[in-house]
């Protein structure tokens, strides 16, 4: 609930109050001063789900020979209904008796709990009762076919106390892990206080996120404080003094602030556990919807998120994203599809019956395995030249926004889903679903619409098309089919038949070979360009050039590059020497293809550059002629190999 309306709430109970003697309104101030209390909790609860205790004494012979210590047995159990009770035997021990034969003991006073159990009531004096019952029985074998306690325990142990207590819940703290913590984990996960694995590991975050359940029953108990003064008001007559009223309304909205930003330590008390687990605990205060902010958004955005609906963080803060998600998670749960957080989503939203869906949202700032999965099949179907990195940025939300473009021009977006670039589980699970039209149907020059523009991508994506992606088969997409056909060893006739397509549409479809391979020879000071052969080899020389490489002291840098970034800038400027080259074309680093220099842009040519061509005299580049310098810049795309020996 947004602050402004949670005053205005307390302002309209102050109005009905304004009779109501001073005295009523400092107890109420006090209580909300103190913060949520033990008494507070008994209240919210019922009698029956508070834990109490149970003992029945032994008065027995204290040991008499040897020297004696105090031993402890506890059992915890669940019970049928779901309460979790724990049994506490305390013993007079002789010293001496082995961890084995303690171990004998144990077992059989595990067996005897459980068995006892069975058959009473699940509250603490009667379980006592019926367990120190069997205990006194079977230590005597006096149960038909039973052998009772081993005869040397008998007389190696003295019961003083038998404790049974129900509910029972162990204070928790951090760094006290186990099952009582997961326990409690997975009650916080599915009331939105803790968005985390339920790990049994009781560190810094499951102790922020009992401190937020602190500060909800604290809210929960000023409700209650607040019905209790409308009730009082409705019981009494007008009797108080209206001078008193400012005072006493400053203090209670005062401490009613106060009281929802106090909470304790992160520990979570056998009583506030109780509560939680209780049917007494209330899961919903207040309705949220767009604009709102506070606990209640904060619990919903954690529980979104918790279940794979909402992409990011909690920020108590309802916004449209926030909205969205709601509504994506209505869609899943067969409720009403608003946006809004009524109580009716709330109470399927936070409880165990909550549907998650197969695949969580995704958007720009998501990453890991499933982001990857997505790109990977973005990039195959068609829908962008998206690297599989695991990153959700820019080029994944394009792919996203184009595979949401195709599906509602196709008729297939369904469900909630808009064109705004988000991965929701929607979308994401008709476009895993076998149903998605992976390969489209076959289609040759002429054919238009979105599968064309399909093939297109993909073949941009393997690099055998450069053209517009436009939608239109035509002699441009022909010509890149037949290049793809070629290289994957199909017929070549430019038309997108159902094998060629099965091939384009598959994450091991063969990549464009490039039109070129370039030798640059240090020793000749040439580059040469071979084209492929028949057999797909790169041995036809189409073209040798005269060069420059590096002078001594800059000499060109020998290797093979294969991820060249290929055609840079018209002009470049050489800062260093104040001087300019024309068609800078990048093989590694700094280090490129480029024309004679320049003194000034647009100017004339230096004759020296010219005349020093066939001689080793660059800084490390390769300078070319203009016209061979044009010539690669022109034809030989980013990731050409170029090998310098």
């Amino acid at each position: 609930m947004k602050r402004k309306a949670f005053m205005s709430l307390i302002l309209a109970v102050l109005l009905l109050l304004a009779a109501l003697p001073s005295s009523a309104f400092a107890a109420l101030a006090e209580e909300a001063r103190a913060g949520v209390s033990r008494t507070e909790l008994e209240r919210l609860m019922d009698e029956a789900d508070i834990p109490a205790s149970a003992s029945v004494e032994f008065q027995t012979t204290t040991i008499a020979l040897g020297a004696t210590e105090n031993k402890t047995y506890a059992q915890e159990l669940v019970s049928s209904n779901g309460d979790v009770l724990k049994v506490n035997f305390e013993f007079e021990l002789r010293q001496g008796m082995t961890e084995a034969q303690w171990q004998t003991v144990s077992d059989w006073l595990k067996a005897l709990v459980l068995n006892a159990v069975q058959q009473v009531q699940a509250d603490p004096e009667s379980l006592a009762n019926v367990i120190s019952e069997a205990y006194a029985a079977q230590r005597a074998g006096a149960q038909p076919g039973d052998t009772g306690m081993p005869a040397w325990a008998s007389e190696d142990l003295v019961l003083r106390r038998i404790t049974a207590t129900v509910p029972y819940y162990p204070p928790l703290a951090e760094g006290i892990d186990g099952a009582a913590t997961q326990r409690l984990q997975e009650k916080l996960i599915q009331l939105g206080f803790l968005n985390d694995r339920a790990d049994g590991y009781y560190g810094a975050r499951t102790a922020e996120a009992v401190m937020r359940l602190e500060r909800y029953v604290q809210m929960l108990a000023q409700d209650d404080r607040i019905a209790e003064a409308q009730r009082h008001f409705a019981l009494t007559t007008v009797a108080g003094s209206y001078a008193d009223m400012p005072v006493a309304t400053d203090e209670l909205l005062e401490t009613a602030e106060a009281s929802a930003d106090k909470a304790g330590d992160g520990s979570a008390s056998a009583l506030l556990q109780a509560y939680l687990f209780s049917d007494r605990f209330q899961p919903v205060r207040g309705v949220a919807a767009l604009g709102d902010e506070g606990t209640t958004v904060s619990r919903v955005q954690t529980r979104l998120a918790n279940l794979g609906y909402l992409a990011g963080e909690a920020d108590g803060a309802f916004g449209s994203a926030t909205a969205y998600s709601l509504r994506i998670f209505q869609y899943y749960n067969d409720l009403e599809q608003s946006g809004i957080a009524d109580e009716a989503t709330q109470r399927v939203l936070f409880s165990g019956r909550a549907v998650k869906p197969d695949n969580s949202m995704l958007t720009v700032g998501s990453s890991g395995d499933a982001v990857s999965n997505l790109q990977r099949r973005l990039r195959v179907l068609g829908f962008g030249s998206i690297a599989v990195d695991g990153s959700y940025g820019a080029t994944t939300k394009i792919g996203v926004e184009n595979l949401q473009q195709y599906m509602q021009q196709a008729g297939l977006m369904g469900g909630i889903s808009d064109v705004n670039g988000i991965a929701d589980p929607i979308l994401l699970d008709a476009f895993y679903a076998n149903s998605f039209p992976a390969i489209p149907a076959a289609m040759g020059i002429g054919s238009t619409g979105i599968d064309v523009t399909r093939v297109q991508r993909r073949l941009n994506c393997l690099e055998y098309y450069y053209s517009a992606v436009d939608g239109d088969y035509g002699e441009g997409t022909a010509d890149a089919v037949k290049a793809f056909q070629k290289l994957n060893g199909l017929k070549q006739t430019g038309r997108a038949d159902a094998d060629t397509l099965a091939k384009l549409f598959n994450a091991n479809a063969q990549k464009a070979l490039k039109p070129y391979k370039i030798r640059v020879s240090r020793e000749k000071q040439r580059v040469y360009v071979y084209a492929l052969d028949d057999n797909l080899e790169y041995t036809e020389l189409v073209k040798t050039m005269k060069c420059s490489t590096g002078r001594s002291g800059s000499e060109t840098p020998k290797g093979t590059y294969t991820g060249s970034t290929g055609p840079g800038a018209r002009w470049h400027f050489f800062k260093k020497f104040n001087c300019w080259a024309q068609y800078a074309y990048y093989i590694q680093g700094d280090i490129m293809f480029h024309s004679v220099l320049y003194g000034s842009k647009e100017g004339r040519v230096t004759q020296s550059s010219v005349n020093n061509l066939g001689r080793k005299a660059s800084h490390g580049c390769v300078r070319l002629s203009v016209e061979d310098a044009k010539w690669i810049w022109t034809n030989c795309p980013a990731r050409t190999t170029v090998v310098v020996e």
